[in-house]
């Protein structure tokens, strides 16, 4: 699938020996990698990262209520009971078709699509809920689509639809999602070597992340309009 990027769109500067910015093929350059991502990761790690799965292969109702953390707005007591309930129900049996250790990079994506379709049949959870849950489970396969991340693709593929089928019920969800996907792994292969160099040093700062997350993050601070992690 061709994505529309420039192949030598890709560059990256280094400074005393770790990467300071990186442009990715979508054509966005990302500046003060590392100082960015600490300053996240000091403010939210552990309310979300740091908390482990307890089952790589079920979903539990940890999973569900940690997504509060990263604003999912699953925020009563019976919204967190009907959405783990459901998508646990739908889930499980695709998550165990799919390995632990699967990365974006390589796995193949229509396992994924049918986990993220099945999280999307439960009541009230769109694509950026599904997302935030599934992510625990499969941290390298999964990032979180909220609509900051699909809004930039949706921008940069000129596909403005993209951004609508995701939040909302949509018989197109599921596709739009994996549009998403495919423009992102392109990002994450294209940077790869510079992003695990960024977490090879949040992990000597204590922070434990895949790839994946390290990239969603960087992208997610460059492109809100508040500007939280950028100043």
């Amino acid at each position: 699938m061709s994505l529309g990027f420039a192949a030598d769109s890709v560059s990256m500067k280094v400074t005393n020996g770790m990467p300071a910015s990186i442009v990715l093929p979508s054509g966005r350059r990302i500046d003060r990698l590392i100082d960015r991502l600490i300053r996240f990761m000091r403010e939210e790690y552990e309310y979300y990262d740091a908390i482990p799965s307890l089952d790589p292969n079920h979903i539990d109702p940890l999973d569900v209520m940690v997504t509060v953390a990263v604003n999912s707005f699953v925020n009563s007591a019976a919204k967190v009971r009907a959405v783990h309930r459901a998508v646990a129900v739908a889930c499980d049996p695709v998550l165990a078709e799919i390995p632990i250790d699967a990365d974006l990079r390589t796995f193949e994506l229509e396992p994924v699509r049918r986990l993220i379709a099945s999280a999307l049949t439960a009541r009230g959870v769109l694509t950026a809920v599904a997302t935030k849950i599934l992510h625990r489970k499969r941290r390298r396969l999964i990032p979180m689509l909220d609509s900051v991340v699909v809004g930039y693709y949706a921008d940069v593929l000129h596909r403005k639809e993209l951004l609508a089928w995701t939040v909302e019920k949509h018989s197109k969800t599921a596709d739009a999602a994996m549009a998403v996907l495919e423009a992102m792994r392109s990002d994450l292969c294209a940077v790869a070597l510079a992003i695990e160099a960024c977490t090879n040093e949040l992990g000597a700062h204590g922070f434990q992340v895949t790839a994946l997350r390290a990239l969603e993050v960087l992208l997610w601070t460059d492109v809100e309009p508040a500007g939280y992690y950028r100043d």
